[in-house]
């Protein structure tokens, strides 16, 4: 016999797969009640309101992708293999968790309380690996980049370019798409790097 599933834990699911299918604006505690089957009154004994249990939803969402990151990544001892690592786990993490990726990015800040500084700075965790990383092989001649936080700040932004046209669909049908992400990443990652001329 399976293990029951916590409560707090089936709400969590339930909300991430409603925001994702539905949006903030369809997000109601009263909907979440009806689909766990239980009152509205008692998410409330685990979440003081949807702004709460969006709050925890995208912090367990970001953790989850900082430790899917670290996990592939910190062991790498070469700074490139560990830049590499960064870069092709944040898009396998996307595309192998696609409503937990999209929670972190699908929620406009002024849709709901302003999040917690101190969880924003938490959830900076693997930016700030890459950072490093970068900062890292920079400092081994490896890497020409004048500002590490604006450079990483760019590879996050475009590697969710990449995942979003495959997680929309939009991607080009004559284009194989694990193609298209393996070249998108190659093309990242190649950008900057050093380029050496043989004489």
């Amino acid at each position: 016999m399976s293990e029951e599933v916590p409560l707090r834990d089936q709400i969590l699911e339930i909300s991430r797969h409603l925001l994702y299918q539905e949006g903030y604006k369809a997000l109601s505690m009263r909907k979440i009640a009806k689909q766990a089957d239980v009152t509205a009154t008692s998410i409330y004994l685990y979440f003081e309101n949807k702004d709460h249990l969006l709050h925890t939803l995208i912090e367990e969402s970001v953790e989850d992708l900082s430790q899917f990151i670290e996990t592939r990544a910190l062991p790498k001892t070469d700074s490139i293999e560990r830049f590499k690592a960064i870069t092709e786990s944040y898009v396998q993490f996307a595309l192998e968790y696609p409503e937990k990726y999209e929670i972190i990015y699908k929620v406009r800040p002024d849709s709901m309380a302003r999040y917690p500084k101190e969880k924003f700075r938490k959830a900076r965790r693997a930016y700030e690996l890459l950072v490093k990383t970068i900062e890292e092989s920079v400092a081994q001649g490896l890497m020409e980049v004048d500002k590490p936080v604006v450079a990483a700040y760019s590879i996050w932004a475009q590697l969710h370019g990449v995942v979003s046209v495959v997680l929309n669909k939009r991607l080009d049908s004559r284009i194989d798409s694990d193609q298209f992400i393996e070249d998108s990443i190659e093309l990242v990652v190649q950008g900057f790097l050093v380029r050496t001329t043989v004489s």
